[in-house]
């Protein structure tokens, strides 16, 4: 990403001092306006296909930030809102912003606000080349030194390093610095003219040449082997020293004279993909959500070829009938400036009316979506209990991370008369509050809807008047966390202990809001193919076989679970046993299991809630 602001930054510093160069000043206005007419149709447009599915297609869970997002999109401070929501940009298992990706776009706009300004202060207070080039360099070494103070052990601070517009600053400033360098005709204040021939990207100068090949392959490799989030991108210089890769490699890039390595990167394709990379940019991550919901995880070269299909198909038919023509007649093009404000409007009002999604806080009950009655519901396991509706409305809490949430939402509750579930569940919660570990340098921690939800779930058992809650541990439990700096599993007792005791505090918030009864389900088992690990997670799973093992199997987590509840005297609704049995199969009468290898699919719900309703009943006694 730090490449795609260092050459945005290069290329509109080298335009504004064309501009200087030509007419005698820059226009900020015309600058601004010439801004909105490239980016703006587009964006509308994407914005206006995912309100519609907003409207139409997208779950609950989906629709909880969407309105915000939206309206952060159009504004530009997408950025902004995710690092105050904690959002971890590598992290898939839950339901991320369908406009996640629009952060780096509010960084450029954020940077695009105040570049002109910058570059005319440059120009009039600065007399040398020397000068104005070491303004911008001295900010991308200030915002380097900034980002080495951030906590990274927070999510928020790593939200912060990720998205922060004063992180990425460094890659936006070194751009400045390269077009500002490269856009005098020598040491002293005069520009270039346009062909100038003291403009060193038209001297084929072999040394830029070997700098672009240097700067490329330092890409590439930083690509492949620096681990998201590491730690040394931020505390070290990491990012700005790729950043300096980056520049170079565009550097001996931007030459105008026919080197290998411009004609590496001169193809029809890559020139054309060049024209209208606006496009993929901005289409791609919906599309790719679009596709998981409909066809999952699983599959992932299929899913990777798909999504770069069709955004490229979008991108390109955008590019021909939308961006250009508004680029070349202005919004004269589709019926001048009351059609834009129509569009815009139309598509702020339809944002702002998208039925509000699943809050972080509980919630009754009700998924319209889904149905309410099913008329045969099958068995999961032989000579199981037959649900007997209780005499009087039992009221029960499920509390958990999405698996729970899930089983709440989709619970076909006609089917169960008397039994009023209150969906506690938080999607992609820990029961822990210790981060996750994935790779060495890679954590999960709880982000603030999940602490919202573990906050809520003593007042959600009152103020339901629950007589039972029911806690269903997370599969989180058998990966490795981060506790007190030190990253333990099973094998440590210490980890072992953390279980129990966040077990215990449970249990004790569930009776001390009121809940007389309380239960506790075992982890069910899945295999490793199921679970559709994203690929920078993969390498850290193939180190740990027994983690894989125990992620599939959780028979130690298992274990700990029940020694406790033994100990405790709670009841232990073996989910476990009732999915696997004595070998797992990812079907029961046809119907599949899992959607994605975490939570059960809405055909296999109905199935599940005919043995835990019973267990639950029973438990209640």
């Amino acid at each position: 990403m730090n490449v795609f602001f260092i050459l945005s930054a290069f290329l509109i510093t080298r335009l504004l001092l064309a501009e200087q160069r030509e007419f005698g000043w820059i226009s900020v206005r015309e600058f601004y306006r010439r801004r909105v007419r490239r980016l703006a149709p587009a964006l509308l447009v994407m914005v206006g296909a995912v309100t519609l599915d907003g409207w139409a297609f997208a779950p609950a869970a989906e629709r909880t930030y969407l309105r915000g997002d939206i309206l952060a999109t159009l504004t530009y401070v997408m950025n902004w809102r995710l690092v105050l929501r904690d959002d971890q940009y590598f992290e898939e298992f839950t339901h991320p912003s369908i406009t996640r990706h629009a952060w780096s776009l509010s960084v450029e706009e954020q940077f695009y606000l105040v570049v002109p300004l910058l570059i005319i202060a440059a120009l009039t207070y600065a007399h040398r080349r020397s000068a104005r080039t070491a303004g911008f360099v001295v900010l991308a070494l200030a915002s380097a030194a900034w980002a080495s103070t951030i906590d990274l052990d927070s999510p928020g601070g790593q939200a912060h390093a990720y998205y922060g517009t004063d992180v990425r600053m460094q890659a936006l400033a070194l751009g400045v610095a390269a077009g500002v360098w490269t856009g005098h005709r020598g040491r002293g204040g005069g520009l270039l003219r346009a062909r100038d021939r003291r403009d060193p990207l038209d001297a084929g100068d072999r040394r830029l040449e070997i700098l672009g090949w240097v700067g490329l392959v330092a890409t590439l490799a930083g690509i492949a082997l620096i681990e998201p989030l590491s730690d040394w991108m931020f505390t070290r210089g990491g990012m700005l020293l790729t950043s300096l890769a980056g520049l170079a490699w565009i550097i001996g890039c931007a030459q105008r004279v026919p080197t290998p390595l411009v004609r590496l990167h001169a193809n029809r394709l890559a020139v054309h993909t060049g024209k209208i990379s606006y496009g993929p940019y901005l289409y791609h991550w919906p599309i790719y959500l679009w596709l998981v919901r409909a066809f999952g995880r699983g599959h992932v070269i299929p899913l990777a070829v798909a999504t770069l299909v069709l955004s490229y198909a979008a991108a390109d038919a955008s590019y021909r009938w939308l961006e250009k023509p508004v680029i070349k007649r202005g919004v004269r093009a589709f019926g001048g400036r009351r059609a834009g404000a129509v569009g815009l409007v139309g598509v702020l009002v339809a944002a702002l009316a998208i039925p509000a999604g699943a809050s972080t806080a509980a919630h009754e009950v009700s998924a319209p979506q889904y149905p309410q009655y099913v008329a045969h519901i099958p068995t999961l396991v032989e000579g199981q209990a037959t649900y007997t509706p209780p005499a009087r409305p039992l009221a029960v809490t499920l509390y958990g991370d999405s698996v729970p949430y899930f089983l709440a939402q989709r619970m076909p509750k006609d089917n169960f008369s008397n039994l009023v579930v209150t969906n506690a569940g938080a999607p992609g919660c820990d029961l822990l509050d210790a981060p996750v570990q994935w790779m060495a340098t890679r954590q999960q921690p709880n982000d603030a809807p999940c602490r919202e939800a573990k906050a809520a779930f003593g007042p959600t058992v009152r103020s339901s008047d629950s007589r039972l809650a029911v806690l269903m541990p997370t599969l989180y439990l058998a990966l490795r966390h981060d506790v007190d700096g030190k990253v333990l599993w099973l094998d440590d007792a210490a980890y072992r202990d953390l279980i129990t005791r966040t077990l215990t505090k449970t249990l004790t918030t569930a009776r001390t809001s009121g809940a007389a009864k309380f239960a506790v389900t075992t982890v069910p088992c899945r295999t490793i193919d199921e679970l559709q690990v994203p690929p920078e997670y993969r390498g850290d799973f193939d180190k740990f076989p027994q983690l894989v093992a125990e992620a599939g199997h959780p028979k130690r987590v298992n274990a700990i679970i029940t020694a406790w509840a033994k100990e405790h005297h709670v009841p232990v609704l073996d989910l476990a046993g009732a999915v696997c049995g004595s070998s797992y199969q990812p079907t029961r009468h046809g119907i599949t299991l899992y959607d994605d290898g975490i939570h059960f699919s809405p055909e296999a719900t109905p199935m599940i809630w005919g043995w835990l309703a019973p267990q639950i009943v029973a438990a209640a006694r």
